[in-house]
């Protein structure tokens, strides 16, 4: 990258208030990668909103998505016969009728089972990205994760708020589309890319 364009990227991370820190030498045991901070999860009580302020971190969550990511869920495929004037045919530039194996994205087995995974993957970053202690009645530390998911369901953890945790979770080792055509210039590539 040019100076100039490096510069230019720090005046803009600058203007917008975030800090640059430059490195000169990476220490085995420093934890420089590490991200904390918080989410802000709404609460109504006596018809009043409040936040909940929830630290968090992102050690580890990166290593357990991609640990995840080996089993999820892959839909059938199909022999789908597609014709040359249809969407896809012109898209593929046939220039008669073609077998084509292709996933099945709407299958119901592989949408329930896609459905579980994204669920249970979503309650695993959430009990590794919470940087609190959580412990039972008695104030017993609890680890069992289980145990970890029936306490924040009793304590009436919506879905909402749970999606709002996650989003923040994630959000601290990652640029928003709208921070990287800000700070960088690019966009971020197609998900089927």
């Amino acid at each position: 990258m040019s100076k100039r364009k490096s510069d230019a990227i720090e005046e803009t991370l600058k203007v917008t208030g975030i800090e640059v820190e430059e490195l000169t030498s990476l220490k085995e045991g420093s934890e420089i990668f590490q991200s904390h901070g918080y989410s802000y999860v709404k609460i109504t009580r006596d018809g009043k909103s409040k936040a909940l302020k929830v630290p968090i971190k992102s050690s580890g969550v990166t290593e357990l998505i991609e640990e995840w990511k080996k089993n999820e869920p892959k839909p059938p495929i199909s022999d789908v016969l597609i014709q040359k004037d249809s969407e896809i045919g012109k898209q593929m530039k046939l220039t008669d009728k073609k077998w084509v194996r292709m996933p099945n994205l709407a299958d119901p087995a592989y949408m329930e089972a896609l459905d579980k995974y994204q669920a249970n993957l979503g309650i695993a970053i959430v009990l590794k990205g919470l940087a609190l202690q959580m412990t039972d009645k008695d104030g017993k530390e609890v680890t069992d994760p289980d145990r970890k998911i029936a306490i924040l369901r009793g304590m009436g953890l919506s879905g909402p708020q749970f999606t709002q945790i996650v989003e923040d979770i994630r959000a601290m080792t990652e640029w928003s589309e709208e921070e990287l055509v800000n700070f960088f210039g690019m966009s971020l590539p197609e998900e089927n890319s």
